[in-house]
């Protein structure tokens, strides 16, 4: 049986750094872009869609998952399904609020897991990228924080130090729980 590494986390702790180092480091397990209503900029690997392309997308029941965010719409393709029947390891970039979609959906395939960062690490990494001011970084970390409390049985990875550790981590917590 394949396995979905489902990644959350707030933004800034390093999810989309974390997948493209799995990517160069671990060929054998699957990163699964998302589409998106609009263009990443390169900071991810995901498929850009015009609203209406994903809407007709939808309705074509084109995707296995589906949640709206910050006035975007996110999917994850029906490919996915087609990978996790083949016993493939996927990894993917989703969302809290499709957790419990993802859970009635994907059941005992799927793998939860919280990406975080001490929060000094995650308000200097969100200084540094200049995209938010002071008020909007305050949100986010509170988001953060309240990320952390609402998902009280879901494993977590801290990536607040040196990428590579934490990919030790991961791999380590993959191997234990495909064991189990």
């Amino acid at each position: 049986m394949g396995r979905l590494v489902y990644m959350m986390g707030a933004s800034g702790v390093g999810k989309d750094s974390l997948l493209d180092a799995v990517r160069s480091r671990y060929p054998d397990w699957l990163v699964a872009h998302r589409y998106v209503t609009r263009d990443s900029g390169g900071t991810e690997n995901s498929v850009a869609l015009t609203p209406a392309e994903f809407e007709a997308r939808r309705r074509q029941e084109l995707f296995c998952l589906t949640w709206r965010a910050h006035g975007l719409d996110y999917g994850l393709g029906i490919e996915i399904e087609t990978w996790l029947a083949r016993g493939r390891t996927i990894l993917v970039n989703g969302s809290r609020r499709a957790l419990p979609e993802a859970r009635r959906r994907l059941g005992d395939t799927l793998l939860p897991l919280l990406v975080t960062a001490p929060e000094p690490v995650l308000a200097d990494r969100l200084r540094r990228r200049g995209r938010e001011g002071s008020a909007q970084i305050e949100e986010r970390l509170a988001r953060h924080r309240e990320l952390s409390r609402s998902l009280p049985e879901v494993a977590r990875l801290d990536n607040g130090g040196a990428l590579d550790d934490t990919l030790v981590s991961l791999r380590e917590w993959l191997v234990a729980e495909c064991s189990s």
